[in-house]
């Protein structure tokens, strides 16, 4: 890189690698028109050791998190403020019959009418699969502050996690939003016997006024139920970038 100014570092592209101060921070000026429904959000996800990401990033390690729209692999921790919960179903084709993705759901009925409608448009019932899904909502924080909003998508094994981490949240009281939580991981074994990364959820304090602020506004969002997660987006953790076992959870 060469640096132009204190205030402006030039990337080898040319383009520069921090916002500049004559930019206007701000405003979010063009997107005006974007609704809540135009929008996802893209998961917090663990390297697993089959993970595609591992080929494609050399500083992903199994056990480390990472985005799964961007692919920034954030290390083997993460801080996460949860701002809502959602138990989504979700329905996905068996991976050995060319994989696929077919919605998420607020309800279990609704799933099952998209399933058959899906089962009437030519595939095969025995090969699609209704996975009920917990859904955290929230902010991914770093120590200096800065948030992006994020989902933790905790299927299958990962359910049990969701559930200690509900009931830690439901015990201490208060906004979903008012706690800051470490996440990071530990290696679990399903039933088969075969070994994979799951989520170790601890408290870290309560969030900053700007977080929960930042929180707050996301809840006001989130609770219309309109913004998704991105559960069908193109990178993944799993097998294939279709939504592999390990994007259900492990069994």
């Amino acid at each position: 890189m060469v640096a132009k100014s204190k205030q402006e570092v030039v990337t080898q592209t040319g383009f520069l690698a921090e916002a500049p101060a004559w930019m206007n921070q701000g405003a979010a000026r063009g997107s005006e028109e974007v609704r809540a429904a135009d929008m996802v959000l893209p998961r917090l996800e663990i390297v697993q050791a089959q993970s595609p990401i591992k080929e494609t990033d050399e500083a992903a390690r199994e056990g480390h998190l990472f985005n799964s729209v961007t692919s920034q692999v954030y290390g083997d921790m993460a801080y996460f403020v949860p701002v809502y919960f959602r138990m989504e179903y979700l329905i996905w084709k068996d991976q050995d019959e060319g994989g696929g993705f077919f919605g998420s759901f607020d309800s279990m009925a609704a799933a099952e009418a998209r399933k058959a409608d899906v089962v009437a448009e030519g595939e095969a019932a025995q090969f699609l699969e209704i996975v009920d899904t917990p859904v955290q909502y929230g902010l991914r924080v770093d120590p200096d502050g800065r948030m992006e909003q994020i989902v933790i998508s905790m299927a299958k094994s990962k359910a049990k996690v969701s559930r200690k981490w509900n009931a830690m949240i439901q015990i201490v009281g208060g906004d979903r939003f008012s706690r800051v939580y470490k996440l990071t991981t530990f290696t679990d074994e399903n039933k088969q016997g075969k070994k994979f990364k799951n989520f170790v959820v601890q408290p870290a304090g309560f969030a900053p006024e700007k977080v929960y602020r930042a929180a707050e506004a996301l809840y006001e969002v989130l609770k219309t139920q309109q913004v998704r997660a991105a559960h069908d987006s193109v990178v993944d953790n799993g097998v294939d970038a279709t939504g592999g076992a390990t994007d259900r959870g492990e069994v």
